[in-house]
């Protein structure tokens, strides 16, 4: 009977690997990971006319040291930054949520992409309420950052991992994890590197240009973007190489 049943069944080993196949075919259905980097891109390209067309707002702080020395510390920032990326980013992963739904309805295959939305918006509150909080408070010295003492480099890090791309690439960390994707995981990591070194491949416009931002926007755009057309021809090639 046991011999009888095991043929029937199929060899475990047989029904153990069908199971993989099928667990990797239905992760692979579920992936979209072009469509977040795409709609990604278009909102760090989006923000080009809205930094352009806005104007420069100028906070300052006096400090006094306790030695008797005392000074003013100011900082620059675009009016645009804490109203174009709040409504850009919730906007993203609304559009976000609503193509994979309508993908997930059109192929009968769940999606895991709540938890990505969620942390997305999480994330982009969350550290536009912090970069808000520093630039309506500068620091009291060029290297004090909530009253710590740190190294000019890393406070321009630290500013920077409060900034609207250093959101997209914390919630990609998140994505990568919802899709079980190292891939996606590499990507993030390389994203976040770029964005936090920085890396500007040499194209530097100086203040006071208004122009100064464009670098910065369209290399982190430009990378979402290419990242969105290689996960699209790769998910495509896998779909066809399965089907």
């Amino acid at each position: 009977m046991a011999t009888e049943s095991a043929s029937m069944g199929g060899d475990p080993q047989q029904l153990l690997s069908r199971s993989r196949e099928l667990t990797a075919r239905v992760r692979s259905a579920q992936r979209v990971t072009w469509v977040p980097l795409a709609v990604l891109a278009a909102a760090t390209f989006g923000a080009v006319p809205a930094y352009r067309f806005s104007h420069s707002v100028r906070t300052c702080r006096t400090w006094v040291h306790p030695h008797g020395q005392s000074g003013t510390i100011c900082l620059v920032y675009n009016s645009a930054a804490f109203v174009y990326w709040p409504i850009a980013l919730v906007a993203a992963y609304v559009t976000i949520a609503a193509l994979y739904l309508h993908r997930s309805r059109a192929r009968g295959v769940g999606t895991r992409v709540r938890p990505y939305v969620i942390a997305g918006i999480a994330i982009a509150v969350l550290l536009t309420g912090t970069s808000l909080w520093v630039d309506r408070h500068p620091p009291t010295d060029p290297h004090d950052i909530l009253g710590l003492h740190i190294a000019a480099l890393q406070a321009g890090s630290i500013f920077r991992l409060t900034g609207p791309a250093s959101a997209i690439g914390l919630a990609l960390l998140v994505l990568a994890w919802a899709e079980r994707s190292r891939a996606l995981l590499v990507f993030a990591f390389g994203y976040m590197a770029i964005v936090l070194i920085p890396i500007d491949f040499g194209w530097v416009i100086a203040r006071p240009s208004r122009w100064s931002f464009l670098p910065h926007f369209v290399i982190d755009g430009s990378v979402l973007l290419l990242g969105a057309i290689a996960f699209a021809l790769a998910q495509r090639a896998a779909r066809q190489s399965s089907a």
